[in-house]
């Protein structure tokens, strides 16, 4: 058997991935409130505007014993001094839980901070010393890293200064969102990672300058990772710095037992270790995407190029960089559409020139320090390569965002894509030449050229079935977006938004919105209706018309046709049309068919006049031949539904036999709004409640429930439920809650 140790390895992770992925995430460890508790601080760092220690080994005061889990620690947020690292602390503050994800899409934030082994989060009111010892070694390396990132702000500007913190110390404290947004979606974040790149220039530089300076193998190998695990530790022992580490010491031990440096093998007993000391580490996003990185590089990549051959040492480094750029994209797609949903089209060409220049990159920030402790102004000079790269990088980032189609927005792919599309891969990596040759019928004496077109080709089409998405013919998501409204439907030619606003979540679009887009697959709302001029039912769809660089369309804004209503939509009226974007008003009587759905306005009519505008909210039925009926209400209240009830319109209704699927309930179940007669009229079967939990207006209210309840209605409420998608096909639908 070839590599016995990596098969070990790849087995043991299989079996640990599998057991993990259902077993699931740790349990919670922590109820909110205030407490006192005990614990040793693991680390620092510091943020814009706060302090953080990492506590672990976590007790609460008063108890004769710890947690059940001792390994959940607490994340403690302090604004005054911190408590030096190794040291064990009393803590007094207030706890509080991450959020969940409700909604597709949505980051889970309480799930990655529980794999990371940290349950929750302490907003510090006080703390002291529980002894006397701490670790000098850990501290001496928090003060040397707090007294480099002050150095890097002496030497260079604000952005330029954060960036090469969070290159060369790990530190993204300072990291301006919109440069982090920037970065990511041309698909060169990886940058601000400390990576296998800084360990091979410190490591390997550090290890041959000694070996050159006349010291022997063994202690030059032992001095240079004793040096890189130093640097692990002050860099905050990140995911790929720690696999970096590990893989640098293996090559260091290889050397000084004389033996050849199997890339693959170390890389998978780097993972194997490091699964070893958290399972959970298997759940996030940051194991596989670093891990992925490199076997792209090191596995994939020969397995792909292996063939092709350049006598021309200029045409062979630019295949080797290409290539390397190529597989890499390739072999972590499907990971990155996993997590992210989308992918920057030109980040192979980009990362072409942003590679090669990271290593200068690197050493310039590297050199600056040294200089700058001895003359700061000397410091000063030698940072102009690193402010002409980072320009570079900024503007060629910029200018790639305005290539048509930079992003493409895939969706999250079902998983049997995944294990397919890795099928494909790893036969081609475990394959040998003769193997491929016959499986794709081709000639014993075929060109390795052409072996590596055929190789290429199969990628392209494993790759291209994780870019289609397959929608089914109906499919409506109530999101839980607090106290607001927020629905989108999908068909297999259109989607719909109907509101999309909170009160209760200040960044519903970055945090909520663009993610379910995304996760969907959506790239394009076709039709926004926009019910009334409410904040919880359009700040969302308000922000991302201010998001110069937001990467989802929008078709057309449908607004109600109501008296004052021009005025009342006055800014959203004008970012549409600054973007472009078509602005139509919706009366009652009118109808919008399409070859899979059919929209008819009931209310308001035209010209509308009153005083409350939840009055003059769009109240819509919605029809599909998938079989789905549904009502829209937004904030309508009974005076709205009194309208509707003494209207012509009422000759439009669809009126299916044994009622509508769904109604809406208007404004949250509020009890200024459904009626008894309307209630009657729509006979619902399934009742869906948008509402914030613990909201300040007690919504939805009970005599509303009483009356739903009365009707034999099944209710759905993302207080309580979260997230809800409704599935129809056939005539049948069904039903499915993202649960909190």
């Amino acid at each position: 058997m070839k590599r016995p140790l990596l098969c070990a390895c790849l087995l043991f992770l299989l079996s640990a991935a599998m057991i993990i992925y259902i077993s699931g995430p740790p349990d919670e460890c922590y109820r909110e409130g205030n407490v006192t508790v005990k614990g040793t601080v693991e680390k620092k760092e510091l943020k814009k505007d706060l302090k953080v220690f990492y506590l672990k080994d976590v007790g609460i005061a008063g108890e004769d014993t710890q947690t059940e889990n001792k390994e959940c620690g607490l994340i403690c947020y302090t604004d005054g001094f911190m408590p030096p690292v190794g040291a064990k602390v009393t803590v007094r503050g207030s706890i509080r839980l991450y959020s969940p994800a409700t909604n597709p899409g949505e980051f889970d934030m309480r799930r990655y901070y529980l794999c990371l082994g940290y349950g929750g989060r302490l907003d510090v009111d006080s703390w002291e010393l529980a002894g006397i010892r701490y670790s000098a070694w850990k501290e001496g390396l928090w003060e040397l890293r707090c007294s480099l990132g002050e150095l890097y702000d002496k030497m260079l500007g604000e952005d330029d200064s954060a960036v090469m913190k969070a290159m060369v110390l790990g530190d993204k404290g300072d990291l301006s969102a919109e440069l982090k947004d920037l970065y990511r979606a041309n698909g060169i974040s990886h940058i601000l990672a400390i990576s296998g790149l800084h360990i091979s220039i410190l490591g390997m530089g550090l290890y041959k300058l000694l070996r050159k300076s006349g010291v022997r193998v063994l202690p030059a190998a032992a001095a240079a990772v004793f040096i890189m695990v130093n640097y692990a530790v002050l860099t905050g022992a990140g995911t790929s710095t720690v696999r970096a580490v590990m893989m640098f010491s293996l090559m260091a031990v290889a050397d000084v037992e004389r033996r050849s440096y199997d890339l693959p093998t170390a890389l998978g007993l780097s993972a194997a270790t490091a699964v070893m000391g958290n399972p959970y580490i298997l759940l996030t996003s940051s194991f596989w995407l670093s891990y992925s990185a490199v076997a792209g590089v090191a596995v994939f990549g020969p397995a792909l190029w292996g063939e092709l051959r350049a006598d021309d040492k200029r045409i062979r480094k630019l295949l080797q960089g290409f290539g390397a750029s190529v597989a890499v994209s390739i072999f972590t797609m499907p990971l990155i559409l996993d997590f992210y949903y989308e992918i920057p089209v030109y980040s192979v060409l980009l990362n072409l020139i942003v590679i090669p220049l990271m290593s200068i990159l690197m050493v310039a920030g590297l050199i600056m320090l040294p200089v700058g402790m001895i003359w700061l102004p000397a410091g000063v000079a030698a940072g102009l390569p690193v402010h002409l790269i980072l320009r570079l990088y900024s503007f060629l980032c910029e200018s790639v965002s305005k290539l048509p189609g930079h992003t493409y927005i895939a969706g999250a792919p079902p998983l049997w894509k995944m294990i397919l599309v890795y099928a494909v891969f790893f036969i081609l990596i475990f394959a040998d030449k003769r193997l491929i040759k016959r499986l794709f019928k081709l000639k014993r004496d075929v060109e390795d050229l052409k072996l590596c077109i055929v190789k290429l080709c199969v990628c392209f089409f494993a790759v291209a079935l994780l870019l289609v998405n397959f929608r089914g013919e109906f499919k409506l998501t109530m999101l839980d977006v607090g106290q607001g409204d927020g629905f989108c439907i999908e068909t297999k030619k259109l989607n719909i938004m109907i509101d999309g606003g909170s009160t209760s979540k200040d960044k519903l679009m970055q945090y909520q919105l663009k993610p379910f887009l995304k996760y969907e697959g959506i790239g394009r709302v076709d039709l926004w209706f926009v019910t009334h001029p409410d904040t919880d039912h359009l700040s969302g769809l308000m922000d991302m018309l201010k998001d110069e660089d937001c990467e989802i369309k929008i078709g057309a804004i449908v607004l109600p046709d109501a008296k004052g209503a021009e005025e009342d939509f006055h800014e959203l009226i004008s970012l549409a049309r600054g973007k472009d974007i078509d602005v139509f008003y919706n009366s009652a009587g009118k109808k919008l068919e399409f070859d899979d759905l059919g929209v008819l306005c009931l209310h308001p009519a035209a010209g509308y006049d009153c005083e409350d505008v939840n009055e003059y909210s769009q109240i819509l039925e919605i029809v599909s031949p998938a079989g789905f009926s549904g009502i829209f209400t937004g904030d309508a209240t009974v005076e709205s539904e009194a309208a509707l009830l003494n209207s012509p319109v009422l000759s439009m209704l669809s009126k299916p036999s044994g009622g509508y699927d769904i109604l809406k309930l208007g404004h949250h179940g509020s009890h200024t709004s459904s009626s008894q007669e309307f209630l009657d009229l729509i006979s619902p079967r399934i009742v869906l409640v948008s509402c914030g939990a613990d909201n300040p207006y007690g919504h939805p209210h009970k005599e509303v429930m009483e009356r739903t309840a009365g009707m034999g209605c099944a209710v759905y409420r993302t207080d309580h439920d979260g997230c809800i998608t409704i599935r129809a096909a056939g005539g049948r639908y069904e039903v499915s809650s993202f649960c909190r």
